[in-house]
């Protein structure tokens, strides 16, 4: 933008990031250009809500000695006990959703579910990382996902044919569940791409070539109240349709409403104390992240007050 008298000033985008989950769109070069040249991320999905192309901004802050800090940190038992946090704090989030919607429904069992989740949480906690491994680590994870998805599945509508959580199941729910996860791995990997780490370098999924592990192990933290929460609270109301293993253009577009609307819901989180926009969380903590893997220090993750 150029004022009256000559000078140039800064134009800031309404938006900063664009999703393209259709077949339907395309994009011209210039349309491109333009927006890396304001900085705006633009993400493309496949039809299982999973990122096939991304673009962003070239130029990050602090990048090389972020990574280099991480390349030298991740595989060490400062890595696990990042790796260790990051869990705790995932299950600690099922736990405070469980008795959340116990409130809502007023559902006595929810709550009890939600303790049995939390008293795992506090196991994992009190174990110094000295006596854990990665595969211990997702053990708890483990035992704790059964407990979760066991209480999910009970409250859900039948119709959704929902018996727990699988990846590979091809029920209404767990595609939805499939499509928001991965519209919160785009987010997940944009904060950690502007806070100069590396998302293929993680410390608890196992580094392979093509894999993001970081942003596999940095989602985990999240899915319960990005995607979980929205979905089984709008669960009645979704009316979803399955075609030939996936879900159809508007049973994906209701998906993608339901989560990216939550995305300015304020949450409390435990170590600001203080009421956050859920997006904003997501860059915070990817900052902490990186400034816990440069500076060496412990890292506390996302855990929130519902």
């Amino acid at each position: 933008m150029v004022t009256k008298d000559g000078r140039k000033t800064p134009i800031t985008p309404d938006v900063d990031q664009v999703i393209i989950a259709s077949s339907r769109i395309s994009a011209s070069a210039k349309a491109l250009r333009c927006l890396a040249r304001y900085g705006v991320d633009l993400v493309v999905l496949d039809a299982a809500g999973y990122p096939v192309a991304r673009l962003y901004p070239p130029f990050i802050n602090k990048t090389v000695a972020t990574r280099v800090a991480q390349y030298e940190r991740a595989t060490k038992p400062f890595g696990l006990a990042i790796a260790k946090e990051i869990v705790y704090c995932k299950i600690v989030n099922q736990s405070q959703l469980l008795k959340y919607l116990a409130k809502n429904y007023r559902e006595s069992w929810l709550r009890e579910m939600g303790y049995e989740v939390d008293a795992i949480a506090t196991e994992l906690y009190y174990k110094s990382v000295d006596e854990l491994s990665a595969e211990m680590i997702m053990g708890f994870e483990a035992q704790a996902a059964r407990k979760y998805w066991q209480a999910v599945s009970s409250m859900l509508p039948q119709e959704l044919g929902f018996h727990g959580r699988d990846p590979d199941g091809v029920d209404p729910f767990n595609l939805a569940l499939n499509y928001g996860y991965g519209i919160l791995y785009n987010l997940c990997e944009k904060a950690l791409i502007l806070a100069g780490l590396d998302p293929y370098m993680g410390v608890l999924h196992v580094a392979k070539s093509g894999r993001p592990s970081l942003t596999l192990d940095f989602v985990e933290m999240f899915r319960p109240i990005a995607v979980d929460k929205p979905l089984i609270i709008t669960a009645k109301k979704l009316k979803l349709e399955v075609v030939n293993g996936r879900l159809d253009y508007e049973s994906r577009k209701q998906v993608a409403d339901a989560v990216l609307s939550k995305l300015d819901a304020k949450y409390r989180v435990s170590k600001y104390d203080r009421l956050m926009p859920l997006g904003e969380c997501i860059k915070q903590e990817a900052w902490d992240l990186a400034r816990s893997f440069r500076e060496g220090v412990e890292y506390k993750g996302f855990r929130v007050y519902l």
